[in-house]
């Protein structure tokens, strides 16, 4: 401790964290729950673990919004208090726990309170299984395979976001908000958004009564504790991280297990909600000041982005701020992406609002014979799932044949949803299209577009990251490209965006300004 201590000591505080270590070292001062608005680069992380090193609460809990930075916390909060640094992960999360601090996923915690009630249940050996499963179970033999995908993932959805759904109608907005309402053949069939609805409300009851002995999934691990009140208030002080990008179901799960007489802090930044699409709570942070009668602070001074990144940024959030000891930064412009790839190396970001401008900057890359990979191996994989299902499951077949299919399929499910007017999902229907149209250049089979996929999504290695601003949340680099015309997408005439969307798309360019720390390089080609 004493380490810790002396590290802390060197250490300039702002005034601002001053004040949020004050609310942690003094329970039942002022309000007893706490907001903190915490802008990008901020030093939110350290805050955070600095302020629950100096709590004196008996047991404290951690929710971190994945296992990612859940890991990180862990490694920060257990070289504060002096940890042996050479120990496993697994370890360290023991020593830190010993303290009293439990640093986990959401999903992590609710897996803690189903076992309490469920000792004998397992977490699903193959990917998809208990889905797979709940859908059989409430489609019957009778159902195509298709509708019971629909169904399928219609469940998964709910689970996630609309655990305490009972009533027909709860969850006709969630069908619709995610693509899950079946083409028109099918709705004529009798398979149409009430079936999916109705045997969805079928499978929550029936995933609700999980026996022992079963094999349960992610989404349960959120679903079960909040559908069947598993909560137990086993802490006395939670602290919930990137609040912005939690469910109203994750949340739920997070407040049910801080005692009553307990405080909870609550950590966001607004401006970084950029995931409605996947059921994120975006108001998180207002609404749970409003339910908690919450005092807030905030940490708007960064010293991580320079001050012309931050002037930048500043026009999208007013109250972000450099600190007086700031770098300078700079901010420039590049007419083309020809000089992009002239001049990006090795650690350099280019970021993108959509995957298909990435993919053509990688190839270009490519052919300048620089390394390169696009961020985000799941999205690889839902590329080659997608190839796969166009080509009807071939390995092997011609790359004309494969992009005929792809025009007929874009061409459906843009028409489709565009029926029910989701011109959003049209774009994510036409960004899939054309990144397939250009990693499929200069190359003759399927074979040699899996293996491209598998080399450009890898996860890791020294390269020139490719990557969408949803994808880089939470990263950084000391260069960042961004493909400016991508961070304003263009809407038909006639598709009038919402205040909400708009909202949105100015959070997209406000994470993607704040990636970079000391040189951020608007790229203007359109």
């Amino acid at each position: 401790m004493t380490t810790a201590i002396q590290e802390t000591k060197a250490f300039a505080w702002s005034s601002q964290q001053e004040e949020i270590f004050f609310w942690f070292e003094n329970p039942g001062m002022g309000e007893n729950n706490l907001v903190v608005r915490a802008r990008a680069g901020t030093g939110k992380t350290t805050t955070i673990l600095e302020g629950i090193r100096r709590a004196k609460d008996e047991r404290i809990v951690v929710a971190a919004f994945n296992k990612r930075i859940a890991e990180e916390l862990v490694s920060k909060y257990a070289r504060m208090i002096g940890a042996d640094e050479s120990l496993s992960a697994k370890e360290l999360e023991q020593a830190v726990s010993n303290t009293g601090v439990d640093i986990k996923t959401l999903h992590a915690i609710g897996f803690k309170l189903v076992r309490l009630y469920r000792e004998k249940v397992f977490i699903e050996r193959r990917s998809g299984a208990r889905q797979a499963f709940l859908a059989e179970s409430v489609c019957g033999q009778q159902a195509p395979d298709k509708i019971k995908r629909i169904v399928g993932n219609c469940i998964t959805k709910a689970r996630e976001i609309a655990p305490h759904a009972t009533e027909r109608g709860q969850l006709l907005d969630l069908i619709e908000e995610f693509e899950l309402t079946p083409d028109r053949e099918w709705a004529e069939m009798g398979f149409d958004a009430d079936y999916v609805e109705a045997r969805t409300l079928d499978a929550l009851k029936l995933a609700a009564e999980v026996k022992s002995g079963q094999e349960i999934d992610f989404a349960d691990m959120l679903f079960l504790p909040v559908r069947n009140g598993w909560m137990r208030p086993l802490y006395d002080l939670g602290v919930v991280d990137e609040a912005q990008d939690m469910s109203a179901t994750q949340l739920e799960l997070f407040l049910g297990v801080v005692k009553k007489t307990g405080r909870v802090c609550v950590v966001g930044d607004d401006r970084q909600a950029i995931y409605a699409f996947r059921g994120a709570d975006s108001a998180s942070l207002d609404r749970l000041k409003t339910e908690l009668r919450a005092e807030e602070l905030g940490l708007t001074v960064t010293r991580r982005c320079g001050k012309a990144i931050v002037q930048i940024a500043q026009v999208l959030v007013p109250d972000y701020q450099s600190a007086p000891d700031a770098h300078a930064g700079e901010v420039s412009y590049l007419p083309t992406v020809e000089k992009l790839v002239a001049q990006a190396e090795v650690g350099d970001f280019v970021l993108s609002r959509s995957n298909a401008p990435l993919a053509k900057v990688a190839m270009n890359l490519i052919r300048a014979n620089k390394r390169v990979r696009i961020q985000g191996k799941d999205i690889g994989a839902g590329l080659k799932a997608l190839v796969a299902k166009i080509a009807t499951g071939k390995a092997s077949g011609s790359i004309a044949e494969l992009l005929a299919k792809l025009a007929r399929w874009e061409e459906k499910e843009v028409d489709r949803v565009l029926r029910a007017n989701r011109e959003e999902q049209a774009e994510a229907i036409r960004d899939k299209a054309d990144t397939i149209r250009v990693l499929c250049e200069g190359i003759q089979g399927l074979q040699e577009l899996n293996a491209r996929l598998d080399s450009l999504f890898a996860d890791s290695g020294p390269a020139v990251v490719c990557s969408s601003v949803h994808k880089a949340k939470g990263l950084e680099a000391k260069r960042v490209f961004v493909l400016e015309p991508t961070l304003s997408p263009k809407l038909p005439p006639s598709v009038k965006p919402s205040s909400a969307r708009v909202k949105e798309e100015n959070n997209i360019r406000y994470v993607a300004i704040t990636r970079a720390i000391h040189s951020l390089v608007w790229v203007m080609e359109k």
